[in-house]
């Protein structure tokens, strides 16, 4: 099964949401057709922020996370973040960290400030957002059905 990392920013639009590209990827996750990754810096992110911003979010975001059944790795050590912070903000360092120690498919942010293709070309991941993601699906799908 492939496995797709997401940051916090993804988690919280999907949450808050019952449309849109990151709220899809939580419904297809949800189905299994990809697992969802995340670090435990990413959950603690995503929490933190909806109950700063968004409290009337956090039901939806809690039942969501126990639907998902996420797979969440361990947050990267100080000296391995370090590495990466030459190349990306240093508040994204141990996001972009945890996932290229994850071996994950691909990332997925709506952070295109900090997620740049170079950050993409120097760490090896595959960095999209949900939205890219979605086109990229519907593509396999419409390959999918046209052919029969």
């Amino acid at each position: 099964m492939h496995r797709v990392f997401v940051d916090a920013n993804g988690l919280i639009a999907g949450t808050d949401s019952t449309s849109g590209a990151s709220n899809a990827i939580l419904r297809l996750a949800e189905v299994g057709l990809f697992q969802l990754v995340v670090s435990r810096q990413v959950l603690d992110e995503a929490e933190r922020n909806l109950r700063k911003k968004l409290p009337r979010a956090l039901p939806n975001f809690a039942a969501q996370m126990t639907r998902l059944r996420l797979e969440i790795v361990p947050d990267p050590a100080s000296h391995e973040i370090a590495a990466w912070t030459a190349i990306i903000h240093p508040s994204d360092a141990p996001i972009l960290c945890a996932a290229i120690k994850a071996s994950v498919d691909r990332f997925l942010t709506l952070n295109t400030r900090h997620f740049t293709p170079e950050v993409a070309d120097q760490s090896g991941l595959l960095i999209q957002t949900p939205a890219q993601l979605m086109v990229e699906l519907r593509d396999l799908v419409t390959k999918g059905l046209s052919m029969r």
